[in-house]
């Protein structure tokens, strides 16, 4: 069936059927995509057909050349539109209660057990970022125990309001396993890199370092999302960062900013990474069980770690 848009000059029996076959085509496509050709040539008043059955549009000779340029600029500058769909919107929960309160509570009582840094402490002794005790004798493990430990009361609060704020969010987005397996990961390679590159020795604790990593997991999974839409996305991500920067300040043996700097970017990395990959994992935020056992993994791994700090050490305080 053929439809008419901004018809051509009507004509009858021998001439209409000659007038039909100098009609050219200049566009096929699906019925949705002839139609909005359709709407551009309607709109620059050029004359033509739009033929379903065939899935063409027809215009004359005469007009071929400008219908052709019209479609192709209307092509080019809609050729980001629509954006592309947010696969962070589209990612099912894997539950509405991850144990975002569970596992930075039990940060807040391993505080209390441990006690603020202070000359002597078994605990920060085994568990603190030592950059000798890492690179020449290759206790790694202090690259995932120090994220457990805190300086101090303010510290610690910092990290589990603004931290809990922005795991929990990562949480509810790719799956509380692996946010939680990402998190640590990242934050470990942050606290390596902060380390490497530094020509002096160098002590360090926190979980903001995670943190950090978290805001940069999380605008790594924004940048990924649309034309625009990743300006707002950013804004509670890197607010969040500012908020922990301003509660912590910028000097005192409790910030470290190369930390925060290595952290955000490893996290920033890792986010980009996951969004490319989430279109290859469909349904994986949503596999309950899959989601337990990553991060009962990533538990795991920091209770072995702690481990081999204390063994290390000469065992628990």
């Amino acid at each position: 069936m053929n439809q008419n848009h901004s018809p051509l000059p009507d004509k009858t029996g021998e001439e209409q059927d000659t007038y039909e076959n100098e009609l050219v085509p200049v566009c096929t496509g699906p019925p949705e995509y002839l139609l909005d050709c359709s709407l551009v040539l309607s709109a620059t008043s050029i004359a033509h057909q739009v033929d379903l059955q065939d899935r063409t549009i027809l215009v004359s000779p005469a007009d071929e050349a400008w219908a052709r340029h019209h479609l192709r600029q209307w092509l080019e500058e809609n050729r980001d539109w629509p954006p592309p769909p947010n696969n962070l919107q589209q990612q099912p929960r894997t539950t509405d209660n991850p144990p975002t309160l569970l596992t930075i509570g039990a940060l807040a009582i391993f505080h209390w057990i441990t006690g603020p840094w202070q000359a002597g402490s078994t605990w920060f002794r085994a568990g603190a970022i030592d950059s000798q005790a890492i690179l020449e004798g290759s206790q790694w493990w202090r690259l995932v125990t120090a994220m457990t430990l805190h300086a101090d009361p303010n510290h610690l609060l910092g990290n589990c309001l603004i931290g809990g704020f922005m795991v929990h969010l990562l949480c509810r987005t790719i799956g509380y396993g692996s946010a939680w397996a990402l998190i640590i990961l990242t934050g470990t390679v942050a606290n390596y890199f902060n380390i490497v590159l530094r020509s002096t020795p160098h002590y360090s604790v926190g979980f903001s370092t995670a943190v950090f990593a978290t805001i940069g997991i999380f605008s790594g999974l924004q940048l990924m999302t649309g034309r625009w839409g990743w300006v707002r996305g950013l804004i509670v991500p890197l607010g969040a960062g500012a908020s922990l920067l301003a509660f912590l300040g910028t000097e005192g043996k409790q910030t470290d900013l190369g930390a925060h700097l290595f952290g955000f970017a490893c996290g920033l990395a890792a986010g980009i990474l996951v969004q490319r990959a989430l279109p290859f994992l469909p349904g994986w935020s949503n596999r309950s069980s899959t989601q337990l056992i990553i991060y009962l993994a990533s538990i795991g791994l920091v209770l072995i770690c702690w481990t081999l700090a204390l063994h290390s050490s000469g065992g628990p305080p």
